[in-house]
């Protein structure tokens, strides 16, 4: 089997391509999440959809050829995956972000991204608190069936064992297949509420309706709002404008994008580990404040260049929106339209959302083990039945908070 294992310090220059080509995509700003959750803009879905439709084969196609990553699905823990999809589920949809879009937001001169930073951090301490207590025990330990993907249990570093009869190349298969079903995703889920296309679509059949083009265009004026001055003929017009109709070099853009991130995640887990960005959050508050815990102790013993990925991923997203898509935003006060129209412009009561919604989404994170990084997407990569758990259980609270917050 052909491995490698590469230093700590790249984990900076994978997260510098994540970070960049995320704000790029538009995950640096809540207001994408909040209409997600809102199911107004599914632009997150298709593109993780596709990007795990374009990575999964290859992963898999590799491994079945001789060569080796590092594996690491989340073990299935029924009770404390689904509590904490469910919690960070909540979270996300209130505050706007998931824990690396946190420092992408950051690097985009987001402030409210500040408080949800601060938020998170409280989120990952009461986690760390409670995992020694009889309860946390309870989560991580009931209906505990261990790390499961589809078709095989993972056994060691760079093995994932196919269950009796079957062979690495039937994972491919299975992988194959389940690609399909993410691609015909990513193929017919309209992007907007209300339109017909996704962007596959879109960029496939060169037309739009009325709808999709206002939709367009109200996406560029909120990804926007507050950042730099940027030229008619620039890049940055390029990108924030971005509608298949138009004829440039960013007709295929968002479609890119979702390879781009896919395929550095299987890069990564062949160099070093699976992206995951809310274990960094732990290690900091143990580092701090909580060392002597348990959960800090098991926290130090078993990270990974998390730290690294996460300055590469504020770097990046600082890179991009300074000299790609001009959103910078010089940590003014800008409220994302979704919340300024529900709760006011006030910026003490954003700061209680975001705050409030940070700490549900990290708290719910650490229950469960992983984050939209560690589950939805190295996890959903694997084929991981805990990724899986995972990934229904924030897409239902997410949608159910959003009716209940937003109206």
């Amino acid at each position: 089997m052909i491995t490698f294992t590469a230093p700590m310090w790249v984990g900076i220059l994978i997260g510098f391509i994540i970070g960049a080509a995320a704000e790029a995509w538009g995950i640096a700003n809540p207001e994408t999440l909040i209409r997600l959750a809102k199911w107004e803009d599914r632009l997150f879905v298709i593109c993780i959809a596709l990007g795990l439709a374009i990575s999964t084969p290859v992963l898999f196609g590799l491994y079945a050829l001789g060569v080796g990553f590092h594996f690491s699905p989340k073990p299935l823990y029924l009770v404390g995956v689904g509590l904490g999809g469910v919690l960070f589920g909540a979270g996300l949809a209130i505050a706007g972000y998931f824990p690396g879009s946190i420092w992408m937001a950051l690097g985009e001169g987001r402030r409210d991204a500040i408080y949800a930073l601060l938020g998170a951090l409280l989120g990952a301490a009461s986690w760390t608190a409670l995992y020694q207590t009889s309860v946390g025990q309870w989560l991580v330990s009931t209906l505990n069936f261990g790390s499961l993907v589809i078709g095989g249990k993972h056994v060691s570093t760079f093995v994932i064992q196919p269950f009796q009869g079957l062979t690495p190349v039937d994972l491919f298969g299975i992988s194959l297949v389940y690609a399909v079903g993410l691609f015909l995703v990513a193929y017919y889920l309209p992007r907007y509420k209300g339109g017909q296309r996704s962007c596959i679509r879109e960029n496939l059949e060169r037309r739009n309706t009325p709808v999709e083009v206002q939709k367009h265009l109200d996406t560029a004026i909120y990804l926007t709002d507050g950042g730099l001055p940027y030229s008619q003929t620039s890049l940055a017009k390029k990108v924030n404008e971005y509608y298949a109709t138009e004829s440039n070099v960013t007709r295929w853009f968002m479609v890119s994008i979702a390879g781009i991130v896919g395929l550095t995640v299987v890069l990564e887990m062949f160099l070093h580990q699976i992206f995951g960005e809310s274990t960094t959050y732990s290690w900091i508050v143990g580092q701090l404040f909580m060392p002597s815990f348990k959960y800090s102790q098991i926290v130090f013993k078993g990270i990974g260049w998390e730290p690294f990925s996460d300055i590469g991923t504020l770097m990046g997203a600082f890179f991009s929106a300074v000299f790609i898509t001009r959103r910078f935003t010089s940590f003014r006060n800008i409220i994302p339209p979704s919340w300024a129209h529900r709760f006011g412009t006030n910026e003490a009561v954003r700061f209680v959302g975001s705050f409030l919604g940070g700490y549900l989404m990290l708290f719910g994170a650490r229950m469960a083990g992983g984050c939209a990084s560690g589950h939805i997407l190295s996890g959903d990569m694997q084929m991981a039945l805990s990724g899986l758990e995972f990934t229904a259980a924030v897409f239902a609270a997410m949608i159910i908070t959003a009716k209940v917050v937003y109206k």
